[in-house]
């Protein structure tokens, strides 16, 4: 960073030092005499000092063994309380639901509050976003996704035929896939839309740009803020690719030549959607098609990771649907009947949580809990880590035990197992009026996306060619955004049997030439109306 830049930022940094110091010692002279527990504030900076930025959520962790449930910390005069006990959670976020439900504003996003419907304040830009994402969730979950979830579940087992190198990429494209074909009915699109979402979570993360930690650096001068101007790219860049596919499903529609997408749907009913425009409308699109892509990479690449690692459930579950599927690729329709399955899933997404920190909510008013003052404004962190490691509610919490669904000792067993385990409702996905609003979609890929990989291929640690050794992976490195992967790891695939090699293969050809006869048909069909159009009385 340039002197003057340096300079800047130093006199920036005072002057919010100097006022976050009035703010300190006007909110000591009108607080309640009771306070939540917490670690000591330094003042002006609170605990930024001892607050890593990589794997954040094991200090929250500490910090939650020595002062209880519920606590409070300071970062930079910007106050919040971590809550680590679920009951809690639910009395403040579920019970207390009409003042905890706002976000904080994300400080290296523009616009997050109205532009991002995960993001959003509590507005109206966000309840008729809500209701009309629902809608189409719900419809698209109905219709099984059209059959696109079983093309790209085959294409992605026939890839890793081809290249299982390259893995963590196609799984993450299989997922870029689905969501790109649901919303503009262009899988082609998964190329830009896989990087688009990691850029995104980047910038509304603890751990991505250096403004969201020392938020007075983003109010910088522009010519000396790298900050600023790379989002100021990345939203331009974000924005003009949105609209680009808006834009050209009207003109499909138009020609006669759009199949179904998200994109579509809205374009058919939008008076009746009540979104302002066409810019609000492809972004609330856009971010639909966002965050189906690492809602589902993490616990997938975890999956791997437990199938790997549990060799012995592998086997169960591969069994398992052995017997059900009688040598067929597992479908939706096999849910029912694959306790196993989801058990497996379930586990991993509590072994392994993809939202560690959890997300935080805003509190809209002064309230109090149990006495204790919680001011407007303070951020609420449901503690997810800490929440799925409860030893009273998951005994040996540490260890990947999917029998804990399965067999009625263990505290979270439930009937019947036709239904459960389900991993709708878990923790991860939220609480309150802020529930993940793709609960079945990411359900639903997760289920045929590790059935096929139990059908059709064993997974095991890759031997060193040199050693002759296993290579082992570290569970516990990853990523430190909002929502965590596994750092790249390497493992074999290798096909169940020689027949199943062949199934694979058979499999994914079926399914495209199937989906390849549709695009044609509707083509000319579409054609061939638009022709008509054009013919002159």
């Amino acid at each position: 960073m340039q002197p003057l830049t340096l300079a800047v930022a130093a006199i920036a940094l005072v002057g919010f030092a100097l006022i976050s110091l009035l703010n300190h010692r006007r909110s000591k002279a009108t607080q309640a005499v009771k306070e939540l527990p917490g670690p000591a504030l330094l003042p002006v900076i609170g605990r930024i000092h001892d607050l890593p930025i990589d794997y954040m959520w094991l200090k929250f962790k500490e910090w939650a063994d020595i002062y209880g449930p519920i606590y409070k910390t300071e970062m930079l005069g910007t106050k919040f309380v971590i809550v680590s006990d679920e009951k809690i959670a639910e009395e403040l976020l579920v019970k207390r639901a009409k003042i905890y439900s706002d976000r904080p504003a994300a400080q290296s996003l523009f616009q997050p509050k109205v532009d991002y419907l995960p993001l959003m304040g509590k507005n109206h830009y966000w309840a008729r976003q809500r209701r009309v994402t629902h809608d189409y969730m719900t419809g698209a979950h109905n219709a099984h996704y059209y059959g696109i979830m079983d093309l790209e579940v085959r294409r992605w087992m026939f890839r890793l035929l081809e290249k299982p190198q390259e893995f963590q990429w196609s799984l993450e494209d299989m997922a870029g896939k689905v969501m790109s074909t649901l919303t503009w009915d262009a899988p082609d699109q998964s190329e830009k839309l896989v990087p688009s979402a990691w850029g995104l979570l980047t910038q509304m993360s603890p751990a991505g740009p250096l403004t969201n930690v020392m938020t007075p650096l983003w109010h910088l001068p522009l010519f000396m803020n790298p900050w600023k101007k790379a989002e100021i790219k990345r939203y331009a860049t974000q924005n003009a690719w949105w609209m680009e596919r808006f834009v050209t499903v009207r003109a499909q529609m138009t020609q006669g030549q759009a199949r179904h997408s998200w994109t579509s749907q809205y374009l058919e009913s939008q008076k009746t959607s009540k979104l302002s425009g066409d810019k609000e409308a492809s972004f609330m699109l856009g971010m639909m098609a966002l965050v189906g892509v690492f809602t589902v990479a993490g616990p997938l690449n975890y999956f791997l990771l437990a199938m790997v690692y549990h060799p012995q459930w592998q086997r169960k579950l591969q069994q398992e649907i052995d017997e059900v599927c009688k040598g067929r690729i597992p479908t939706l329709d096999d849910m029912p009947n694959l306790p196993l399955l989801r058990a497996c899933i379930k586990e991993t997404m509590r072994w392994k949580p993809n939202v560690p920190t959890g997300v935080a909510h805003e509190l809209e008013e002064d309230d109090f809990y149990r006495g204790c003052f919680i001011a407007k404004g303070t951020r609420i962190l449901p503690f997810d880590l800490a929440f799925l490691r409860n030893p009273t509610k998951y005994p040996d919490p540490e260890s990947y035990r999917p029998e804990r669904w399965l067999e009625s000792g263990w505290p979270t067993y439930q009937e019947p197992l036709s239904v459960y385990p389900t991993i709708k409702g878990m923790s991860s996905f939220g609480w309150g009026q802020r529930t993940c609003l793709g609960q079945n979609l990411t359900n639903d890929e997760l289920f045929v996306a590790c059935g096929a990989l139990a059908w059709a291929y064993d997974l095991k640690k890759k031997v060193d060619p040199v050693t002759g050794l296993d290579i082992e992976v570290d569970l516990n490195k990853s990523g430190s955004l909002l929502i965590i992967k596994p750092d790249p790891f390497v493992m074999e695939f290798t096909p169940r049997s020689e027949k199943r090699r062949q199934d694979i293969i058979d499999e994914y050809r079926e399914y495209q030439a199937k989906d390849d006869d549709e695009r044609e048909t509707f083509a000319k069909a579409g054609a061939a109306r638009h022709a008509e159009t054009a013919l002159p009385n």
